[in-house]
């Protein structure tokens, strides 16, 4: 080795320095004087010092990401802090044909060095554009695979899909007595919201291992048709049986947007800088909730209720349009036929069998005012039950591709997000569903007023949804963000128990924003924790089924406020008849279906008082049995252990 390599080598050391490892330098001459190692001798030491094998580029990266993460902080730290190869390595610079051997241990700082060249996967051989940006990135777009620009607008696309698939849940909400009289079929006109949320939730679960096999495009593509097609036979409808069918239908649909869209956020943006991109999709999620019933009472009032169903169509075709564009994913190569035989088809059907009678039985006491031991009830319950025990034993047993694989209920983080997002979706709905109420008829508001008023709760769920999805990609942990968030929630959930018919604006905003700020950290933190707990190979699957569990907790939620609420408010209202006899079918019975004929001319003030204080006392009772729900959902979320969250995309063969 000559003179002039030593110089360029690792800092300081001379041409006659010596190794701790016995290994010295020589000048030329001296090295001419020295003894030649043996043909043999040479062969062992070139192999003893053969660089690894090169990977390919997209193994290298991940193989990189993995080794970063096992490196001691004192050395990641180092790593991270570095702008190139280069300056970290400068032998690999180095253009000399020569090479030094690999020495380990020389001292503190060449033993860094070596560490973290050996754990990097640098050698001489690797390629130029092969960097550790991926590694030392702070920025929440540059470890994206896709252009920023073509990431904005898919971002974009997506989070408008969500958008008309969450609205069309409430939007028929301050339709439904306009619809009803049109029909004349005021019974019923509440399956016109529950049609819709049975199909979309009932479908849900299966959703993601379907996109598995036959690709995200090409479900939520079918997902978009779906829902287009529904919707234009809900706004020609001229029955109201045709326009419940197209309500089924457009929520068969929505059941692949609203989880799909979801799911490829995740294919396309890494684990650690997610939060922000979910944040988006939980605010769309939320906001489009409360403006749906505005955005429906102004097309009620303005134009017709049928512009509801047609203002959907145009929007989902520019969505369709749009994703036929943009969205790129990697192809799996199957065959359709190698496509459906994946299909657990027994399972598929056992699970919406079963799920649809359940929900049916939960359904059924709210909107037809029956009780829960009424024989449609118990039958409905009953045979959801047996179903679904069925399509468990389906899936134990006999299943080789299982729609729902049982494995994902044996994972701590996955079961416990779950159980939290089924207790969360019982309680996100009762201030959205019944805090208009609270206004239209205990402050008596116009319904437009009531929607604004709900927006304190909107602006909570926007503000920690950004903070905690920047947060969490800056530091790189989920969980303090997810108890504070569920125990902040449960805090606002009994504020609301406080509302009376003399509660001044701040205490009813202030309740609001508290409640909505513990609901915005934890809508898309729980999906970022389930998702970290599994394999790209069951990414899709958890996520669909996370998504399930908070629709069904909605439901089962609703059901059981609608019954609370129900029953409550009869008792009470029954109490009134011996005192105002001349208005029991005038105004007692009529003030279950319109509350607003309270505030009618003919009515007397001391009886409009007492409806309203039935009222207010029936909400107290729902605000209340809401607190349960919030302390269940705080302490699911107390058994979560920390995941590492990848700064790579986990790849798996998906089919476009």
């Amino acid at each position: 080795m000559s003179l002039s390599t030593c110089e360029n080598s690792e800092a300081g050391y001379s041409s006659n320095s010596t190794y701790n490892h016995g290994i010295s330098y020589y000048t030329p001459e001296q090295q001419q004087q020295q003894p030649q190692p043996q043909p043999q001798q040479q062969k062992r030491q070139e192999q003893q010092y053969q660089q690894p094998p090169m990977l390919p580029p997209l193994q290298q990266q991940d193989e990189e990401q993995d080794k970063e993460q096992e490196l001691p902080e004192h050395l990641r730290e180092g790593l991270n802090n570095t702008s190139n190869t280069s300056t970290l390595f400068p032998h690999h610079a180095s253009n000399s044909d020569q090479t030094i051997p690999h020495v380990k241990s020389r001292n503190a700082l060449d033993e860094s060095r070596d560490d973290i060249a050996s754990l990097a996967g640098e050698s001489e051989e690797t390629p130029k554009d092969i960097s550790l940006r991926s590694v030392k990135s702070s920025s929440i777009f540059e470890s994206v695979e896709i252009p920023f620009a073509r990431l904005l607008m898919t971002i974009i696309v997506l989070s408008l899909a969500l958008f008309i698939a969450a609205i069309d849940q409430t939007i028929v909400a301050t339709a439904t007595v306009r619809i009803s009289e049109e029909f004349k079929s005021l019974s019923l006109a509440p399956w016109l919201a529950n049609a819709y949320l049975l199909s979309s939730t009932a479908l849900q679960p299966s959703t993601g291992r379907l996109s598995d096999i036959f690709g995200r495009t090409q479900l939520l593509l079918s997902g978009l048709l779906v829902f287009a097609v529904g919707s234009l036979i809900c706004a020609v409808a001229q029955s109201m049986p045709m326009l419940l069918a197209g309500r089924a239908v457009a929520g068969a649909g929505s059941a692949s947007i609203i989880g799909l869209t979801l799911v490829i956020v995740a294919d396309i943006v890494p684990m650690r800088n997610r939060g922000p991109y979910m944040a988006i999709f939980s605010l769309v999620f939320s906001v489009s909730s409360v403006v749906g019933p505005l955005l429906g009472g102004v097309f009620v009032d303005k134009v017709s209720w049928r512009w509801i169903f047609w203002l959907s169509e145009p929007i989902t075709a520019f969505v369709i349009a749009a994703v036929l564009i943009l969205l790129k994913l990697p192809k799996m190569g199957a065959d359709i036929w190698a496509k459906l035989k994946r299909i657990d088809y027994i399972g598929v059907v056992l699970l919406v069998g079963g799920l649809l009678a359940l929900l049916l039985g939960l359904t059924f006491p709210g909107t037809e005012r029956i009780g829960w031991r009424t024989p449609k009830v118990v039958v409905c319950l009953t045979l959801g039950i047996i179903v679904l025990a069925a399509f468990i034993l389906v899936e134990w047993k006999v299943a080789v591709d299982p729609v729902v694989p049982l494995r994902l209920f044996r994972i701590r983080n996955v079961a416990s997000m779950m159980a939290a997002s089924f207790f969360m979706g019982a309680c996100l709905f009762i201030p959205i569903y019944y805090i208009p109420i609270y206004y239209n008829i205990v402050k008596h508001t116009s319904s437009t007023m009531a929607g604004i008023y709900l927006l304190p709760f909107v602006i909570g769920i926007m503000i920690t949804s950004i903070a905690s999805g920047f947060l969490v990609m800056r530091l790189g942990t989920y969980r303090p963000f997810m108890w504070a968030g569920t125990a902040v929630c449960a805090t606002g959930l009994g504020l609301l128990g406080l509302l009376d018919q003399d509660s001044g604006l701040a205490p009813r905003i202030c309740y609001l924003l508290i409640a909505g700020l513990g609901v915005g950290s934890f809508i898309q933190l729980s999906l970022i924790a389930g998702q970290a707990a599994v394999g790209p190979e069951d990414m899709a699957t958890t996520t669909a089924v996370l998504t399930f569990f908070r629709s069904i907790g909605s439901v089962f939620g609703m059901a059981i406020m609608q019954t609370i609420m129900t029953s409550k408010l009869e008792n009470t209202i029954a109490g009134l008849y011996q005192y105002y006899p001349v208005y029991m079918h005038k105004i007692l019975l009529d003030s279950f279906d319109n509350p607003s004929v309270i505030y009618g001319d003919s009515v007397i003030v001391e009886l409009r008082q007492d409806i309203i204080d039935a009222y207010m006392e029936a909400l107290h009772t729902v605000f209340l049995a809401t607190i349960p729900f919030g302390i269940m959902m705080f302490l699911s979320t107390l058994v979560l252990e920390h995941k590492e969250l990848a700064r790579r995309i986990q790849r798996t063969a998906v089919a476009e």
